[in-house]
């Protein structure tokens, strides 16, 4: 017979080898259920003053999309709004579920993984563009400073507004001045749109509320 001593080894190293397979063992959700709640935060638009002023540690920790992901992720078609433009949503602004869960090349194993933490998650942080005032930066000859106005927008794991935080941005001054200085023609120069919509889209990260986007590896 086995001494106690060898039976306590067998019985550890049993423990050990199936915790190891609880660690490795990978969570997985259902994207249509991803679809079902992106669904219905679209829907749960708060009205202004509808909710409190969110503080800036109230939207650290959950997960995080543009409105453009949002749409994305709710199966909603996207408009050519400028409010849904790239430019206006920078994909910087996501978590790497939301991203992944929106990836057409993503691998079957990523997205059911990525479901998963995204269903999981204590709260969804929305970056919505609410007035795209920027004609410039859509080719129109208006020659005047771009804004953008945004809210961030808290919601719980019911969908539910909590708290929102209303800001806007502008185009960097010098930006600005250097494109109206150029626009002397009938058209505005496609590189001028470039430029401008580049520099809102910086204005936009950095002014953003809340935790600030990791730049993307080089």
């Amino acid at each position: 017979m086995w001494a106690p001593s060898s039976r306590r080894s067998v019985a550890v190293a049993a423990i050990a080898v199936a915790t190891c397979a609880a660690c490795h063992r990978r969570r997985e959700g259902d994207p249509t259920y991803v679809t079902a709640r992106a669904q219905q935060i679209e829907k749960n638009v708060p009205a202004p003053g509808a909710v409190h002023d969110c503080k800036p540690e109230d939207l650290a920790g959950g997960i995080a999309m543009t409105q453009r992901t949002l749409l994305q992720l709710a199966k909603i078609p996207i408009g050519d709004e400028p409010e849904h433009a790239d430019w206006t949503n920078p994909t910087a602004l996501d978590s790497p579920a939301s991203r992944v869960l929106v990836d057409p090349n993503a691998d079957p194993d990523a997205i059911k993984s990525a479901a998963a933490d995204w269903l999981l998650a204590p709260f969804y942080v929305v970056y919505r563009v609410d007035i795209a005032n920027a004609p410039m930066a859509l080719g129109i000859k208006d020659l005047k400073r771009g804004t953008l106005g945004a809210r961030v927008i808290r919601y719980d794991r019911s969908a539910h507004p909590t708290c929102v935080v209303v800001f806007s941005v502008q185009n960097d001054k010098d930006v600005s001045d250097l494109a109206i200085k150029k626009s002397d023609r009938a058209l505005i120069d496609a590189r001028i749109v470039n430029a401008l919509r580049e520099d809102l889209t910086q204005q936009y990260l950095l002014s953003v509320p809340g935790p600030k986007p990791v730049p993307a590896a080089p």
